[in-house]
């Protein structure tokens, strides 16, 4: 018996995913694989702008609540992370064992969005991080999902590639919150601008079951459906753990994640503080270049590691684990510049480099992992980085920004020398992909020589 015949999700839908056979010919599979692709691309854009459009939004906020530093960097770090986290593999568990995954999409995005609509009517920090926290919670499940999703939908060679083109909605939904944000906010207020950020979502999750259907699970896959039966969460973690790819694949991710995580945070308040910019200024200008650069690279990421991953996998990582170092000399003489205008245009070459590592390492954290643990696979995936990346990023940087400003006496000059500090912390996850690409080159000989 398969994996989908005997999941109770089926009453979610009233009707059993598509087996490949049974949706027609080429060119409607690959009508759907695109449809599919398209729409949770758009919702991982929502899903972006809805946690980072508080980014832009951070000075406004501390004025009106009067808050610190660490307590900025918690509702836009920790509130969203740490919760965001700890609903991600249950979610996940629930996932791999069968539940319908295009209607609990359409649930957590409607759920996303009223949480961050929410936020926009809090009258103090406690009322605001819980509303944060609400996000925080509805999104948890989005990630799994979709990549399970997608490597359904995709074969494995093709697989890397769709998950960068999956992973512009990061970019995408930055550039959206950071300039929409600001726009709205300088016009308005920083509460309508969470109203305008929030109601989009809650059309997509009306569309997306209307629209798609659930793909067979392991499909796309050697492994025969019926063979990928659901396995037990302890014992998931025990087969994931001795690939030591895998690991070190999650730990570099999680280590940019959090430099990445944490200096995107800060950026708009630097450029506020340090060179007098406004907040449509901030906004727009750093949206559309973290945006278009996040693009280029994401897909640049996933346009070489089918290139040069399709038969070494190794091959995937060595171009992200170069631009990952490349990225601390050129982000920190940035950091530098004299004027924000300087600033912003020697910050677009780190940002394209910053974008090179993330199609590759989710591909490889699907492929690495059985068909019946994918969802628990991205889940792990998702909690380290989030857990390491949102949560923590943000936060450490405030408290660095803090205490750098008592002891040079300025907030502006604090931010930075947090800002650069932080960007250092790019090597050890640059460490942990080269590992990564180490072990996968082993294992590979291996396999190799195993078939001789």
């Amino acid at each position: 018996m398969s994996q989908e015949q005997h999941t109770p999700a089926f009453a979610m839908t009233g009707a059993p995913p598509i087996p490949p056979a049974a949706t027609g010919g080429a060119g409607q599979v690959l009508a759907r694989r695109k449809l599919m692709l398209f729409l949770l691309a758009v919702i991982y854009t929502l899903n972006y702008l809805d946690r980072q459009i508080v980014v832009i939004l951070q000075e406004p906020i501390k004025a009106d609540f009067g808050l610190a530093d660490w307590q900025l960097g918690l509702v836009t770090g920790g509130a969203f992370g740490l919760f965001y986290t700890s609903l991600g593999i249950p979610i996940a568990q629930w996932i791999d064992r069968g539940v319908n995954r295009v209607r609990l999409i359409a649930v957590l995005t409607a759920g996303w969005s009223v949480m961050t609509i929410l936020c926009g009517i809090t009258r103090n920090f406690g009322q605001f991080f819980l509303a944060r926290m609400g996000v925080g919670l509805a999104e948890a499940g989005f990630t799994p999902a979709a990549h399970s999703l997608l490597s359904d939908m995709y074969p494995p060679r093709e697989r890397p590639q769709a998950m960068g083109l999956f992973a512009i909605g990061v970019p995408v939904g930055i550039m959206a919150g950071l300039s929409l944000g600001g726009i709205v906010a300088q016009l308005t207020d920083w509460r309508t601008a969470l109203f305008v950020a929030g109601a989009p979502g809650l059309i997509v999750a009306f569309l997306l079951p209307m629209l798609t259907r659930e793909p067979l699970r392991g499909g796309m896959d050697d492994t025969p459906p019926a063979a990928a039966s659901p396995v037990g969460f302890a014992e998931a973690l025990r087969i994931l753990a001795r690939r030591r790819a895998f690991v070190h694949v999650l730990l570099g991710a999680s280590v940019c994640s959090f430099a990445q995580a944490g200096v995107m945070a800060w950026l708009p308040s630097y450029l506020i503080r340090g060179h007098g910019m406004n907040l449509a200024e901030a906004g727009l200008s750093l949206g559309l270049l973290s945006g278009l650069c996040g693009m280029v690279g994401t897909v640049a990421g996933g346009w070489q590691a089918t290139r040069f991953g399709g038969l070494k996998p190794q091959g995937m990582l060595w171009i992200p684990v170069a631009g990952t170092l490349a990225m601390i000399p050129l982000q920190c003489l940035a950091l530098m510049a004299g004027s924000g205008q300087a600033m912003l245009l020697l910050m677009i070459v780190p940002l394209i480099f910053g974008g090179l590592w993330t199609a590759p390492s989710i591909a490889l954290s699907q492929g690495l992992a059985p068909v019946a643990m994918r969802a628990r696979a991205s889940a792990i995936y998702v909690v380290f980085a989030n857990l390491v990346g949102v949560s923590m990023g943000p936060l450490v940087l405030g408290i660095l920004s803090d205490s750098f400003a008592a002891l040079r006496g300025d907030a502006a000059t604090g931010l930075r020398d947090a800002l650069i500090c932080v960007t250092f912390t790019l090597a050890w996850g640059a460490l942990h992909l080269f590992l990564a690409a180490r072990h996968l080159q082993r294992e590979t000989r291996e396999n190799a020589a195993g078939q001789a």
